[in-house]
């Protein structure tokens, strides 16, 4: 079993916002609440080998996909694309087991780009692989059957993978949107005041309200 780096960052995230009183803090509180119910659901519903399903992640994941809904108009396609892709993953990783090495993180770096291709902006391509990803559990559960003596759903390389690289990937924007706010404001100073710089929120902040 993998060590949960995403679970620890989520709930890093979730202190930090909730104590620097951040836009977002009520995204990862959601996200922190989700896992906490999923928890609940894995003490409360039996394990059957040789399914192990993490309902907390599970959980964080549809909370996540959702959110990444309300906030982007184009979904379905690049929902139906990516779905194809992680079927056709999955159907390799069946019938052609260990043939390519360190086949699933170069199906997740396909995946992603395929859906950034299919999306183009950050929430479109987050509901794409969110929700593909939740359609591929069931996928998962229909093609390994009588196969395999033990999996995780989801994956524990694909939970860390994606929790990792959306963290990096927000990090990124909401540094450069700041870079590119913060150099307006400088350039227009009669017009905004800068004399409260620890109340400021970029952008994408307040996208996470």
């Amino acid at each position: 079993m993998l060590f949960p780096y995403g679970e620890w960052l989520i709930l890093f995230l979730t202190l930090e916002t909730r104590v620097e009183k951040r836009a977002s803090r009520h995204f990862f509180l959601s996200l922190t609440m989700a896992w906490i119910i999923g928890k609940s659901l894995e003490f409360i519903v039996p394990a059957s080998l040789p399914w192990n399903w993490h309902f907390a992640r599970l959980m964080v994941i549809l909370v996540f996909w959702v959110w990444a809904l309300q906030r982007t108009e184009r979904w379905i396609l690049p929902l139906i694309v990516t779905s194809l892709v992680v079927c056709l993953e999955t159907l390799f990783q069946v019938n052609e087991p260990g043939v390519l090495p360190y086949g699933t993180g170069i199906f997740s770096l396909i995946l992603v780009i395929v859906a950034w291709l299919s999306a183009k902006s950050f929430w479109g391509t987050a509901a794409a692989l969110a929700g593909s990803l939740l359609l591929n559990q069931a996928f998962v559960r229909f093609t390994y059957d009588g196969i395999v003596r033990h999996a995780d759903l989801p994956d524990e390389f694909v939970w860390n993978f994606g929790v990792w690289f959306f963290v990096l990937w927000a990090g990124l924007r909401l540094g450069w949107q700041s870079h590119l706010e913060r150099k307006l404001e400088k350039a227009t100073a009669d017009k905004l005041s800068t004399s409260s710089v620890s109340a400021y929120e970029p952008r994408e902040e307040h996208e996470l309200q």
